[in-house]
């Protein structure tokens, strides 16, 4: 459970690692990564006037895994208004955000809906909207993957690493964010436009640990 002593120990260790750098939104991205088992994996984010889709493919052997989001920016904020998650083109589950209400759930079952006071996001479209903000979360956030939606507790600095990236090494700073049903840890490279080089979590019927290997911005190769 995320407590006070948490949060107060969060802020000492942000102080001495020093907050993510809030990186530009560029007009587009792609992110290749090295999945479990090095299984590649590819993430887009594209950015047209105020409208936004992230779009992250996991090319599993026979069974291709796709999650898709999309909706508008706002400033430095990404406000979704849809959700996918499909497997092998088929829809798996799925989220609607509209009017402080989320509808969600998977596809072969009855949908949930339930009203927000705050943010909702899936954890590709958090994972830019932190790399955007200086690491901060959106206040009230929840979390969903479709099929379940979750309050968020809090981030936390999860120390630093040394990363190969596009032929170079790069330091990567790693965070946790805590909710209801366990933790992400994400991690940002600052000297890579500050894109996600981590992304390591369990749905419930999987773990995913995506591991950055290449950056291209804005049709440009982006090295250390």
């Amino acid at each position: 459970m995320f407590t006070l002593k948490h949060a107060l120990l969060a802020t000492a260790l942000f102080a001495a690692m020093g907050s993510v750098h809030a990186a530009e939104m560029p007009q587009s991205a792609t992110l290749k990564y090295s999945g479990s088992l090095g299984i590649p994996a590819t993430m887009t984010f594209k950015r047209t006037g105020d409208n936004y889709t992230v779009t992250a493919n996991i090319n599993v052997p026979m069974y291709k895994i796709s999650f898709q989001s999309g909706g508008k920016v706002v400033g430095t904020q990404l406000k979704p208004s849809y959700y996918r998650d499909t497997r092998n083109g088929k829809l798996y589950a799925s989220a609607k955000f509209n009017n402080g209400r989320v509808t969600y759930g998977r596809a072969d079952g009855n949908p949930n809906s339930q009203a927000v006071s705050g943010s909702v996001m899936d954890l590709f479209t958090l994972s830019w909207h932190l790399a955007f903000n200086n690491g901060q979360l959106p206040s009230n956030l929840s979390i969903t993957n479709g099929k379940t939606l979750n309050r968020a507790n809090g981030i936390t600095p999860a120390g630093s690493l040394q990363s190969k990236v596009g032929g170079g090494t790069t330091t990567i700073n790693q965070y946790k964010v805590h909710n209801d049903n366990g933790e992400v840890t994400y991690a940002f490279a600052p000297a890579l436009h500050n894109v996600p080089a981590i992304i390591k979590y369990n749905d419930g019927d999987r773990n995913y640990h995506l591991t950055l290997k290449s950056v291209t911005i804005d049709g440009k190769p982006v090295k250390p």
